[in-house]
């Protein structure tokens, strides 16, 4: 199944959930709930932004719903690991990771790919000297 993006990316993940489980997927609220291994009263939560999903059963969701993990991910405010992980690896990256972030904030798709593409041209060539 295609991964979609959100068309409104300020309506609630929980209303887009329940929204694409009924609209599209066309499953009702047990159904899906079996499939995603969770109780009904679990998914309702959800769906109505009273508990978040663990990683486990957000990338359960990506996938019976067909939703990008990154939708998932901004829609409930939980970057991936790596990020946190990153971000602490020691003092200058703990300071500079924040700033760039700030930075970065309004960068458009094109633009982040050309970012990330220089990134790795930077360090291939750190690797050469």
């Amino acid at each position: 199944m295609a991964r979609e993006q959100r068309s409104n990316p300020k309506e609630p993940i929980g209303e887009v959930l329940r929204a694409r489980r009924v609209g599209i997927l066309k499953k009702g609220l047990r159904e899906m709930a079996g499939i995603l291994e969770i109780a009904p009263a679990h998914l309702t939560d959800i769906e109505k932004a009273r508990r978040t999903p663990s990683e486990g059963l957000m990338m359960r969701i990506s996938r019976a719903y067909g939703i990008a993990e990154a939708e998932l991910r901004s829609g409930w405010s939980r970057p991936d690991a790596v990020v946190s992980e990153v971000a602490s690896q020691d003092a200058v990256t703990a300071e500079k990771v924040p700033e760039f972030l700030r930075t970065a904030r309004k960068l458009s798709t094109e633009q982040w790919d050309h970012l990330i593409e220089q990134t790795k041209r930077m360090l291939s060539r750190k690797g050469e000297r």
